[in-house]
């Protein structure tokens, strides 16, 4: 579909699907990535929150995003 559309943004956070999507020349963006732009766009006012709150739901996310990715807002501890 993606393909078809054209010019978007693919939202996809599994690895797999993410580097297809990426061979085929799809722009991809994952969750983190997502929140990380809401952030700057001060669409949200903290992104430790809404990690914590993707991961209590079962949001599998690695360490090193996780820390990396608050690291990026100054909110690592």
């Amino acid at each position: 579909m993606a393909l078809q559309i054209g010019d978007c943004i693919l939202l996809v956070d599994d690895l797999a699907a993410r580097r297809t999507a990426q061979a085929l020349g799809l722009t991809v963006i994952g969750t983190v990535g997502l929140l990380l732009q809401a952030h700057r766009r001060d669409l949200i006012t903290q992104l430790k929150p809404e990690l914590d709150a993707l991961v209590r739901v079962g949001f599998r996310i690695s360490s090193a995003i996780y820390r990396s990715a608050l690291e990026q807002v100054d909110e690592a501890d």
